[in-house]
């Protein structure tokens, strides 16, 4: 059995365990043979029956881009990872609430997908208040349906991909599903006119109406695009190894993870972006509406 001070490290290398799988899609298994150890030991180890070896330690170390005294006396370098991979919902959590406080949208959003339902819901607003303004009602109403087949889409490979895949896998499907859906939206949006008057028979004639928040929504978009893009080939050349490169070579772009560090920071205020554009430019055209229905009743009465 493992002394108190044995099994303190023993949950740190449990942490860093799950950052491994996370960021390098290593199993329990490959992880094992890397130490040059068997799996039923390493687990002994994990599970606190029998402590680890100073040879042992020193080799996973080295596997996590650590030192030894980085594990022993947990050091700024290894609580980064504790933080990313031992407290990761508790971190999205405050980090999320902190962000949308900073830019006013709902501090009571404290997850990535209570982040999604938020937006989904504003762009919901956002077409009741476009109601009238069949160009600007058209556009959140593109968006809202996009995220409401984006939770659809992912809720399978939540159920039954996520839970057998490595995080490298994980990751490559949401940034691969995430690209996709932005592309998508671009499509939608550029082919808005031609959907609403096949869906309203030509009758929708008013969403012919030039929109000027146009530009900078594909503006956004491009963001989108991207910070979605960058995440995805981050996520590769973390990764090189899994595509037969040389460990050793690999080894050196494993702690590149910038855009995945602050990935739901830039979605977030792209996703705010998004929904302030709408709502400015939806005011500004209501306002231009009303200016034009007042100049036609002043010449009706002239």
């Amino acid at each position: 059995m493992q002394s108190p001070e044995e099994y303190e490290i023993t949950e740190r290398v449990n942490a860093l365990v799950k950052g491994l799988k996370k960021r390098r899609g290593y199993t329990k298994k490959d992880i094992s043979q890397k130490l040059g150890i068997g799996l039923t030991t390493f687990n002994d180890y994990l599970n606190g029956v029998s402590s680890f070896k100073l040879g042992t330690l020193i080799k996973f170390a080295a596997l996590c881009k650590l030192t030894l005294p980085d594990i022993l006396d947990d050091t700024l370098e290894a609580k980064k990872l504790y933080l990313e991979d031992l407290a990761d919902e508790a971190k999205a959590g405050k980090n999320t609430l902190d962000f949308l406080a900073f830019i006013l949208i709902v501090p009571a959003v404290t997850n990535v997908y209570g982040i999604q339902n938020l937006f989904c819901i504003l762009h919901l607003l956002l077409i009741f208040f476009a109601r009238k303004d069949l160009s600007s009602m058209c556009i959140s109403m593109i968006f809202f349906s996009v995220y409401i087949f984006s939770e659809l889409l992912i809720l399978p490979f939540r159920q039954y991909i996520y839970p057998v895949s490595s995080g490298f896998i994980q990751n490559v499907c949401a940034f691969g599903i995430n690209l996709s859906l932005d592309f998508l939206l671009i499509h939608l949006l550029k082919n808005r006119v031609q959907i609403v008057l096949r869906l309203t028979r030509g009758k929708g004639y008013s969403v012919l109406d030039r929109n000027y928040i146009d530009a900078p929504v594909y503006a956004i978009l491009l963001g989108f695009v991207l910070i979605d893009g960058l995440a995805f080939i981050e996520n590769i050349v973390r990764n090189l190894e899994h595509f037969g490169v040389d460990e050793e070579f690999a080894k050196q772009f494993w702690k590149m993870q910038f855009i995945y560090d602050h990935f739901e920071y830039f979605k977030i205020f792209l996703m705010a972006l998004i929904v302030i554009t709408l709502f400015v430019g939806t005011r500004i055209r209501q306002r231009q509406l009303r200016l034009v229905l007042g100049e036609s009743r002043f010449g009706m009465n002239t």
